[in-house]
């Protein structure tokens, strides 16, 4: 286990990193694992928002917020403000969503694959 995983482990209360059977469709064990696994990657994208808010960068907070809920700010809009508005999409980002657009995010650089673990159930 990487030292990322134990540091998620302990601020995520989890005992285990094994995903749950699923017997029946939207169980309770699968929304908690697929809660856990969201977390995770909302975790990342703060750090990533602020680090590009403490850069002044812009066009990479636009991107963020592509990520986080598929829109993105035109001219006129300050630093802060886009930074703001990341925030407050990553806290509402439906997981299905987060499941769909990780591996672009990764793949283009917007944020590092540091979550190993995967949702169950889409």
């Amino acid at each position: 286990m990487t030292d990322n995983q134990k540091i998620m482990n302990h601020v995520m209360g989890v005992q285990s990193l094994t995903p749950p059977t699923v017997t029946k469709p939207w169980s309770k064990e699968m929304y908690e694992w697929n809660d856990m696994v969201a977390e995770q990657m909302k975790a990342e994208l703060r750090i990533r928002i602020n680090q590009a808010e403490e850069m002044n960068d812009i066009d990479g907070l636009n991107e963020l917020l592509s990520i986080c809920g598929g829109i993105r700010c035109g001219d006129g809009y300050t630093v802060e403000e886009v930074w703001d508005m990341c925030l407050q999409e990553v806290d509402r980002v439906p997981n299905y969503w987060l499941k769909d657009e990780w591996g672009y995010a990764v793949t283009e650089g917007h944020v590092s694959d540091c979550v190993k673990i995967d949702f169950v159930g889409y």
